[in-house]
């Protein structure tokens, strides 16, 4: 699912970080002047593990550095390494793989293992960004972590999505065929999978939320933790029309969760797993307010690949690639404009 970029590998080291093998990519690579670091977070796919994510922190790594070495990187540039570990049940964290797997492949808590899983995700990841240092920059002469982002992929796209809403220190964040709202993505997953709890209703669906196969409790955790949910609750229907927003809750929260953050969202035309469309109605309305209100200062790119499925190819490699590059220029420039 991840892409293969023709770019020489970086060098690679591994440690253990509160009980979690954490791949750091490209330390070797660092100018020995440099005094600050921004640190690219790569959350791999569902079935995948952290090595997936080695290549595309390859080709970001090479070609922010190769702008580092021409000159186009600013004036006083930081370093960049890129971080990957195993989400949990997966990689040398798996404990039972069925739970990994979806409900046509016999996994009856499919729903609550995915959420879960991603959401436990974006929590190792701040735990990790409260620790990395102190293991890889441990001395008085290493450089500072000064900047982190998110790159995400499929389930770590999802994950994505709540690194942004929850921790303020991840400022930019790369959404690769991911989903904004868990509930339209399940409910039309259901749908399509035929469960009874979708199927044995009339209207089809009207009882599916709140089933075994999608729990209240469930609901709750999606309500405080996912985009749609927390940001507009009870505003999307998937099975009918959906109610008018509460704008003036989620320009609040947005403010409070988003403000100066930057977000590249990219998304397959042909993706039947996690189709655009059931992203779409949240992007829609995060678009309209982003255009009326400046003050947000949210960056939003939403960019659809045609001919794309739920897959990660080159052209999306990079076009992530020179995102990330861009938004570690402009935040060289908004340090030195405070200097």
């Amino acid at each position: 699912m991840a892409a293969t970029p023709p770019h020489p590998a970086v060098s690679s080291h591994t440690y253990t970080i509160a009980g979690v093998l954490v791949t750091v990519h490209g330390l070797a690579e660092l100018p020995p002047s440099v005094a600050a670091a921004a640190c690219l977070w790569l959350l791999h796919p569902r079935l995948q593990a952290r090595e997936t994510m080695a290549p595309i922190a390859a080709q970001v790594i090479s070609a922010w550095n190769a702008r580092v070495h021409s000159g186009t990187a600013g004036r006083h540039p930081n370093g960049l390494v890129a971080v990957a570990f195993d989400q949990r049940n997966h990689g040398s964290r798996c404990v039972d793989p069925l739970h990994n797997e979806a409900w046509r492949q016999g996994n009856p808590r499919h729903v609550q293992d995915m959420f879960s899983c991603y959401h436990g995700t974006a929590t190792d990841t701040s735990l990790l960004i409260d620790h990395l240092e102190s293991y890889v920059f441990n001395t008085p002469a290493s450089p500072k972590i000064t900047h982190h982002l998110a790159l995400g992929i499929s389930l770590g796209g999802h994950a994505t999505w709540h690194c942004l809403l929850s921790d303020p220190r991840i400022t930019a964040g790369v959404v690769a065929i991911g989903c904004p709202d868990y509930t339209r993505l399940m409910t039309d997953r259901a749908r399509l999978s035929k469960r009874t709890t979708y199927t044995d209703t009339t209207p089809p669906g009207a009882s599916f939320l709140g089933s075994p196969d999608f729990p209240p409790a469930l609901r709750d955790a999606v309500a405080q933790y996912d985009p749609a949910g927390l940001l507009l609750p009870a505003h999307f229907n998937p099975v009918g029309a959906d109610s008018p927003p509460s704008l003036d809750r989620f320009k609040l929260l947005v403010r409070e969760r988003l403000h100066g953050k930057k977000i590249l969202n990219l998304s397959g035309k042909a993706d039947k797993l996690v189709p655009y469309a059931a992203g779409e109605p949240f992007y829609k309305i995060l678009k309209h307010v982003l255009s009326r209100d400046e003050s947000l200062q949210i960056g939003f790119d939403d960019v659809l690949f045609d001919g794309v499925g739920h897959a990660f190819p080159q052209s999306m490699a990079d076009k992530a690639t020179e995102w990330i590059c861009e938004v570690l220029v402009g935040e060289e420039r908004d340090v030195t404009s405070k200097i």
